[in-house]
């Protein structure tokens, strides 16, 4: 048998059914172009499709929704105390002035002068919104707490995006901003609680001890930016002990120590006003990202929050929150007691609420006290571990609508007995604050909002909308019939629509996600190149 007639191989026959079948691809026509075409042409109408009717995409132009969303804006960083936040932009006359949401100083922008601040212009957040969700219903349909887009009922052809807080057959009221609402059938208002999403988001930072003012504001001003009459108070936050004490620590420091292992029970608190022996706090609803060129509300609904460790000591530290006539206090022992306890400001006697025993981890932890909607809650490690419930905190809007009127701000305070240990991270935040009364910008002779205290709505096949950015947002409790849109008028003359709602068949859908980031300078020349991932983000 000759070479040419000897059998093959098992790998050589494989190796040339492959080469056979390659060059029958090689040979295969290309797609013709035309075809190629239409196929483009498929996927931007796929797109398409997907844009308009499922994902919609939307950019965010204003700060109605911040610090939720951003529009317009800059990032500037307070040469006072280093806190950085987001300033707006706003249709004045002149530079506008920045004022620090953490120690107030207020800076002028760069704009027409030579010793301002310098404020570089960002594009405002891009988002996705769910288009489909709300047409299915159900489970699906729009939610209490949402971020939704739906279409402005003075402009059919404008789209907003608000937080829903009312939805169909409820009657809503603002009341010292909160949400009361009465369910359909029902005679009786109850506050309306936010989701643990919801809520988080909700916290605005009001006084970060991560940053500590070097001067009072009108200090800052007189010194630095030569304005004999800054348009704010005095003010210079910071903790103070309540009594001459050598256990508590570096309170001036981002670190207060307690040194008190065989120290009884000693407490500081949280203060606003310069000078010695000054009141508690006022809490207010500022916003470093609106203009300061208005009236600021009470704020009532705070929260403390601080990491703890335990150095030496069996004692305990204690987060201390009032709430009018009510004292909250959360007890946290060196070895991992934690209770919540409920008392009156001016008496001694508590009422036991809860209490659990804990594993400490390197012997501290991540502590929390907080009230917002009439809840109370303890958290550890970023998990609520303690709360109140509707029996022990009982509430009548008549009762909310009473206390408003006091104006009585909340006392914050730490205590701490028998330990050594160190604080770090000590944050002071507030809940948003739905104001109530006339809205900015409103005309003298215009009643007070829609849905606000002693203004209920009810709403038939609606909703009602709010913006985080409770001051500086156009929304149901403003909106009127003077501009109210043509889409419109027709039922409200029918007395089928009421001002300041939203008809279901305007709603377009749920906001969940940013998308694209914008950008972010690359230089101090301003030039807007890197792209800011930071901000990439879900919606809650």
């Amino acid at each position: 048998m000759n070479e040419t007639t000897r059998p093959l191989s098992k790998d050589t026959r494989k190796n040339r059914r492959l080469g056979a079948a390659n060059r029958d691809a090689r040979k295969a026509p290309k797609e013709p172009v035309l075809t190629q075409i239409a196929s483009f042409v498929e996927l931007f109408v796929w797109l398409l499709v997907l844009k308009s009717f499922f994902l919609p995409l939307f950019i965010i132009p204003t700060g109605s929704m911040a610090e939720t969303l951003a529009g317009a804006h800059a990032t500037f960083t307070c040469p006072n105390c280093g806190y950085e936040y987001k300033v707006g932009f706003h249709n004045s006359k002149g530079p506008p002035i920045v004022q620090c949401p953490n120690c107030r100083v207020q800076i002028h922008s760069k704009e027409g002068r030579s010793d301002g601040a310098p404020l570089n212009v960002k594009a405002g957040d891009r988002i996705v919104v769910h288009g489909w969700t709300f047409d299915i219903g159900g489970c699906f349909g729009p939610r209490r707490w949402d971020v939704v887009v739906f279409k402005n009922p003075n402009e059919p052809a404008v789209n907003f995006i608000k937080r829903l807080i009312g939805l169909p057959g409820e009657t809503i009221e603002l009341i010292d901003g909160d949400v009361f609402v009465t369910l359909e059938g029902e005679t009786t208002p109850r506050p309306a609680r936010k989701t643990r999403q919801a809520q988080q988001a909700l916290w605005f930072p009001y006084y970060d001890h991560d940053y500590p003012p070097k001067q009072a504001s009108s200090d800052w001003a007189a010194r630095e930016m030569r304005m004999a009459r800054p348009r704010w108070p005095a003010y210079k936050p910071r903790w103070i002990a309540c009594e001459e004490t050598d256990a508590w620590k570096d309170l001036d420091t981002r670190a207060p120590r307690f040194i008190g292992a065989e120290t009884r029970r000693q407490e500081i608190r949280f203060v606003t006003w310069p000078g010695d022996n000054p009141p508690p706090a006022r809490i207010l609803d500022v916003y470093g990202y609106n203009s300061i060129a208005r009236e600021y509300q009470f704020v009532t609904d705070a929260r403390i929050s601080t990491g703890v460790a335990f150095q030496a000591g069996d004692g305990y530290v204690e987060l201390c929150l009032s709430k009018y006539e009510n004292m909250f206090f959360a007890r946290l022992t060196a070895d991992g007691d934690l209770k919540l306890e409920r008392g009156a400001v001016d008496s001694n006697e508590r009422t036991l609420w809860g209490e659990t025993e804990l594993t400490l981890h390197d012997g501290g932890a991540h502590f929390a006290l907080g009230h917002a909607d009439y809840r109370v809650t303890v958290e550890i490690d970023g998990k609520i571990v303690l709360e109140s419930n509707d029996e022990l905190y009982p509430v009548t809007a008549e009762q909310a609508r009473q206390a408003s009127r006091t104006f009585t701000p909340p006392d914050i305070r730490i205590a701490a007995a028998g330990v050594e240990m160190e604080l770090t991270h000590l944050l002071i935040e507030r809940d948003v604050h739905y104001t109530s009364g006339k809205m900015r910008g409103a005309p003298p002779n215009q009643a007070p909002g829609t849905g606000t205290q002693g203004y209920p709505v009810k709403l038939d096949n609606a909703y009602f909308m709010c913006g985080d950015n409770s001051p500086g947002s156009h929304d149901s409790r403003a909106w009127s019939e003077a501009d109210l849109g043509p889409h419109l008028r027709a039922a409200y003359a029918e007395d089928s629509y009421s001002l300041g709602t939203v008809p279901a068949d305007q709603m377009i859908g749920r906001a969940f996600f940013v998308y694209w980031p914008g950008f972010m300078p690359l230089s101090s020349k301003g030039i807007n190149i890197l792209p800011d991932l930071g901000r990439v983000r879900w919606i809650h």
